[in-house]
């Protein structure tokens, strides 16, 4: 960790430039806190975060490439001293439970000032910072759970899954209660999302 005169090194990793650049200049007014690199997507959050080796890491929920989950395993293995703050539009428990527990620091939203973002940084370095009311990370997908889900992304109804699965649409049914009461999802389009976030199935977008 950098001594108290050094400035705390930022890396911010989001696929959204207006965003990346917008965090950037919200930095810029925080006394001693230097933005030392950028990511567009999960790789390269990886890899420009092993390279730069700075005190935090604000890392998007939601970015192509790899999972957030195995974003967050990747730094911290290979850069212990790296405070992962998770950057979301929404103060999700079920989330915030999966993250916290794989060993990110804290969450903030992207509608937060430029004194609550740099406060975020400033607590994350000195071990202080402030964790969503977030329970313990539910458990994950069953596989015959996680082929039910696939087949929800393919667009297929509980009908045909069932058919497709040999089992009966009753049956599906109850699969689809437990995926989302899991992922805590409101739709079948947002169980495939926080999926896909969780490295549950593979990245649905194109």
């Amino acid at each position: 960790m950098n001594s108290a005169a050094a400035p705390i090194r930022v890396v911010i990793a989001d696929d959204h430039d207006l965003f990346r650049d917008g965090m950037r200049a919200m930095l810029s007014v925080g006394a001693r806190i230097a933005v030392v690199g950028d990511a567009s997507d999960g790789e390269s959050a990886i890899a420009t975060t092993i390279a730069m080796r700075p005190d935090v890491l604000l890392l998007d929920v939601e970015m192509p490439g790899v999972p957030v989950l195995s974003t967050i395993a990747r730094v911290l293995a290979e850069s212990p001293g790296t405070r992962i703050v998770i950057v979301t539009m929404h103060r999700d428990r079920v989330l915030a439970g999966h993250l916290l527990a794989a060993g990110a620091s804290a969450f903030i939203s992207k509608s937060a000032t430029s004194a609550e973002l740099i406060d975020a940084v400033r607590r994350a370095t000195a071990g202080n910072a402030e964790r969503v009311d977030a329970p313990p990370a539910p458990s994950v997908l069953s596989h015959r759970e996680r082929e039910v889900l696939k087949l929800i992304g393919d667009g297929l109804s509980n009908q045909a899954i069932g058919q497709r699965l040999s089992i009966s649409t009753g049956t599906v049914k109850r699969h689809n209660t437990h995926i989302f009461a899991k992922l805590g999802a409101s739709s079948r389009t947002d169980a495939v999302r926080r999926a896909w976030t969780l490295g549950e199935l593979a990245d649905p977008r194109p």
